[in-house]
C-alpha cells in the first residue's frame, strides 16, 4: 500500500534538509574563519586525538629541548675552566723543568717559585668558576663558592684548599677522605630525554685532585722545593735542589695534565652527544608539527569550494521549498 505524502511532510522534509544544508555552510563558514579543520570536536574525533597527541609531543620536546641548551651551556663553561687549567699545567710543567736545572741561582728559582704561586692561586681562581649565579665545580652545592684556602698563620706559604661540599660542610682536600664522603661523583644531572639523564659537569674532587694529588698541593709544594725549603720540616736546604728531587713533581704536573686531557675527551664526548640529541629533537619538532599540521591546517582551496557548493545547494533548497509550501487561506486573508 502507498504511503501518502502531505503537503505537511513535504514541509517537514524541506525544513530539515535546509537546517543540514545551513549547518554545513556554518561549518565551512567557521572553517575559513578559523583556517582549521577541526573547529568542533565532533568534527573529527580521532583527529584530535591525533593533535592532542602531536601536541603533547612537541612540547616535551621543546621542554627537552630547552634542557639541552641548558646542559650545552653549562658543559661549554666547564670545558672552558678545564681548557684553562690545563694552559696552567702546561705552564707549571715549563717552569718545574726550567727549575731542574741546576745552572740557576737561588733568585732564579724563587722567580719561578713566585710565578708557581701565582698559577696555584689562578687555580682556585678557575675552580670558583660560575655560569650564571651557580659554581660549576660545587657539585650539588651550586650556591656557595667551592674552593677556599686556609693559612694557619700569616707566615703560612702553602696553605691547605678546602672544598665545600654538597652537604655545605667545608672539607680538608688533603687530609680528608673525600671518597668515603661520596663528593666524588656529586654533580649536576639533567634530563635530557624520556627517562634519559647526563651528568653535565665535573665533581670538584675529579676536577682538582684530593689528597696528596691535590693540584693546590702539587703547586704549593714545588714552589717550596724550588725556594729550597722542604715541605715536610720546613728545614732550609744548603745546596741547589737538583733534578733528582724535582722529578717527582715534574711526574706528578704531568699525570695531573693526563688526567686533565682525560676529562676533556670526556666533555668533548657528552657535548658530541647533546648536539646530537639538539639536531634529532629539532627534526622531531619538524615531523610533529607537520603531524599536526595534517589534522588541524585547512585546505583553502577545498574549503573554499565545499561552501560554494554548499551555499548553491542551499539557494536551490529555498528555490524549491518556496514551489513545495503552497499558499494557505491565512496568506489570502492577509
Amino acid at each position: 500500500m502507498a504511503q501518502r505524502v502531505t503537503n505537511g511532510m513535504l514541509i517537514t522534509s524541506f525544513n530539515n534538509n535546509l537546517y543540514k544544508n545551513t549547518a554545513r555552510m556554518e561549518r565551512h563558514q567557521a572553517q575559513l574563519a578559523t583556517n582549521r579543520k577541526i573547529v568542533r570536536i565532533s568534527d573529527d574525533p580521532i583527529g584530535v586525538i591525533k593533535s592532542l597527541n602531536a601536541r603533547s609531543k612537541i612540547n616535551d620536546i621543546e621542554q627537552f629541548g630547552r634542557n639541552v641548551d641548558d646542559a650545552r651551556a653549562w658543559m661549554t663553561a666547564t670545558e672552558t675552566a678545564v681548557s684553562e687549567i690545563n694552559d696552567v699545567l702546561k705552564r707549571a710543567y715549563e717552569l718545574a723543568v726550567q727549575g731542574a736545572s741546576d745552572a740557576l741561582a737561588k733568585d732564579d728559582r724563587a722567580a719561578i717559585a713566585q710565578e708557581i704561586r701565582q698559577l696555584r692561586d689562578h687555580l682556585v681562581q678557575i675552580g670558583n668558576t660560575s655560569w650564571g649565579d651557580k659554581f660549576i665545580f660545587g657539585g650539588y652545592n651550586v650556591s656557595n663558592q667551592p674552593y677556599t684556602v686556609v693559612y694557619e698563620d700569616d707566615e703560612d706559604l702553602i696553605g691547605v684548599l678546602w672544598y665545600n661540599g654538597s652537604n655545605d660542610e667545608p672539607y680538608d682536600m688533603v687530609n680528608d677522605d673525600l671518597a668515603d664522603l661520596n663528593l666524588a661523583n656529586t654533580v649536576i644531572n639533567y634530563e635530557i630525554g624520556f627517562g634519559i639523564y647526563m651528568d653535565i659537569g665535573i665533581g670538584g674532587v675529579d676536577f682538582m685532585g684530593a689528597g696528596e694529588e691535590n693540584l693546590y698541593k702539587i703547586f704549593g709544594d714545588l714552589a717550596q722545593w724550588l725556594d729550597n725549603i722542604d715541605p715536610d720540616d720546613g728545614d732550609e736546604y744548603d745546596g741547589e735542589v737538583g733534578n733528582r728531587e724535582i722529578q717527582p713533581f715534574i711526574a706528578r704536573l704531568q699525570e695531573a695534565q693526563r688526567g686533565t686531557l682525560a676529562i676533556l675527551a670526556d666533555l668533548g664526548g657528552r657535548q658530541n652527544r647533546l648536539d646530537l640529541m639538539s639536531d634529532r629533537y629539532g627534526q622531531d619538532t619538524i615531523n610533529y608539527t607537520q603531524m599536526k599540521s595534517d589534522v588541524e591546517d585547512l585546505d583553502q582551496a577545498k574549503a573554499i569550494m565545499e561552501f560554494s557548493m554548499a551555499e548553491a545547494v542551499y539557494r536551490a533548497a529555498l528555490s524549491v521549498g518556496a514551489r513545495i509550501i503552497q499558499p494557505t487561506l491565512v496568506d489570502f486573508l492577509r
